[in-house]
């Protein structure tokens, strides 16, 4: 076979593998999304609230209570089995869903289920409003092509089905622009992509829309970072890129700040040489991330009395803000409350923070294996830039980006932790002060996966550094590590999570 002709084969492979990927990262989604019943406790009833507010066209002008259309939905579909074990009630068995039961024999817990839910206030309204509109979108599609019962409700979660294969899929091309030549970068950053057992994935939540949106805008950085020109286009793109991840989701506003400053920094390496062709580039790119970003911050201000929407939320929650010199005395500050953030936050970002009777789903060797194993390879990684690794200066660059993206996530949820007092809140909480969900990080999960794979890349091969090198173990040895990895969190997430399977509550069950 010629050599061109090679080529094109091995292309055709890689392209075949990872679109395998992307359909298993789907088909993992869809089981696990169709496993769990409804609501989870990680505000998911408040999440559907917005959705078939935003499906109706109408976005929320305060914290109201639950709506009457999404009360006819939480009252006979929603599940006890995520707050309460089963001891909670007779025989120390959950009663029987109400959807499945003769309306003459359900009639009056309905009326008083309906009761103590209808005066649940709505927290998240002031949340920005993308993923609602799309999510409220897909909800109307669903009920308009004849779907009936629960099923509208799963086809909701049946969208992150489709947003997880896309997700797989930008983080191959991440990993193809920044190495073509490495084949454990691109192969090992969508395997860790298609089986990260976030459970975040498997719910109503605006963070599923993260990684998707900033993968785009980090794919824009990577561009910037590669090009010596601006485009319109590129500049349009980019503005895009931005609005989107921001009105996602505010705690991804410390990413969008890496990004940014990445990207003036090269403009203005680019005005310098070609100041037309930069500053129109750079005025496409303000244009098309400020008008929509500063058209949300108005109706904020409007609705809700500032442009973020958090001083109302704030004080529902019963935060109040510390004064400057309190910062300081947080048990972060010290060696064992910073492993504390640290490990808490990095296994709920890899295994979410779903409760089940209670008690959150989670194995303290898998967890323990998540905070370690991050923390190493990050660091590996870090030393990976250093020349002898032989990196282009591109390269080094956009693993550069990638680690401090990561870690401006994990810092911003470090500042947030510091700066308040969290009162009566449950979590945070004064005995536990650390913004510790993972899902807060979502939109960083393809710079994370980047940053992991390199530094188990960069280990193996300080560690084979002593035998002769091939082509074959720089690239086989990684695989074999992060494989190793991947089938233990699968183990880990079937293992933990398989008592919802036998909820009578679930789409298998329906």
């Amino acid at each position: 076979m010629a050599s061109g002709e090679s080529k094109t084969f091995v292309a055709a492979n890689e392209r075949v593998l990872i679109l395998l990927l992307c359909v298993a990262a789907a088909v993992r989604v869809f089981i696990f999304s169709a496993a769990f019943p409804f609501f989870s406790n990680i505000d998911e009833d408040l999440h559907f609230d917005l959705i078939t507010q935003y499906s109706h066209v109408e976005a929320p002008r305060g914290f109201d209570r639950l709506k009457e259309e999404t009360l006819n939905w939480i009252v006979p579909y929603a599940s006890p089995e995520f707050l309460f074990p089963p001891e909670h009630f007779p025989d120390a068995k959950f009663p029987a869903p109400l959807w499945k039961e003769p309306w003459s024999k359900i009639e009056p817990e309905v009326a008083s289920t309906r009761a103590a839910w209808s005066i649940e206030i709505n927290f998240e309204s002031s949340q920005p409003p993308l993923y609602y509109a799309l999510a409220g979108v897909w909800w109307w599609i669903g009920k308009h092509i004849g779907l009936v019962g629960i099923e509208p409700l799963y086809w909701i979660r049946f969208l992150n089905v489709v947003l997880m294969a896309i997700v797989v899929w930008l983080g191959y091309v991440a990993a193809r622009a920044i190495a073509p030549e490495r084949l454990d970068l691109r192969i090992g950053v969508p395997l860790l992509l298609a089986f990260i057992p976030q459970n975040v994935f498997y719910a109503m939540n605006n963070d599923v829309l993260s990684p998707l949106c900033f993968g785009v805008l980090f794919l824009c950085v990577l561009q910037w970072l590669r090009t010596n020109e601006a485009s319109l286009l590129l500049g349009a793109i980019t503005g895009v890129a931005i609005a989107s991840t921001y009105l996602t989701k505010l705690s991804n506003l410390a990413l969008i700040v890496i990004a940014v400053v990445v990207i003036l920094a090269k403009l203005g390496v680019i005005v310098r040489r070609r100041p037309r062709a930069g500053l129109i580039a750079l005025a496409a790119l303000l244009f098309c991330a400020a008008v929509p970003i500063g058209s949300w911050m108005v109706w904020l201000k409007l609705q809700f009395g500032d442009v973020t929407g958090s001083t109302a939320k704030i004080a529902f929650l019963d935060w109040t803000r510390k004064p400057f010199a309190e910062w300081w005395q947080h048990p972060i500050f010290k060696p064992q409350g910073l492993w504390v953030f640290w490990s808490d936050l990095i296994a709920s970002f890899w295994r979410g923070e779903v409760e089940w009777h209670g008690k959150q789903f989670e194995w303290q060797i898998a967890d323990r294996l998540y905070a370690v194993s991050s923390l190493v390879f990050i660091a590996a990684a870090v030393l990976g830039l250093r020349k002898q690794f032989t990196l282009s200066a591109f390269q080094r660059q956009a693993i550069a980006v990638a680690i401090l993206t990561v870690a401006a996530g994990i810092a911003f949820l470090g500042l947030l932790s510091i700066q308040f007092d969290f009162g009566s809140c449950v979590n945070p909480s004064r005995r536990h002060p650390y913004f510790t969900s993972g899902r807060l990080l979502s939109g960083a999960i393809i710079p994370f996966a980047l940053s992991y794979v390199y530094g188990i890349s960069c280990l193996c091969r300080l560690a084979t550094s002593r035998f002769r090198q091939t082509r074959w173990i720089d690239t086989a040895s990684p695989l074999v590590v992060l494989g190793a990895i991947v089938v233990f969190s699968q183990v880990s997430e079937i293992f933990i999570n398989h008592p919802v399977f036998a909820s009578e509550h679930n789409w298998f069950h329906r």
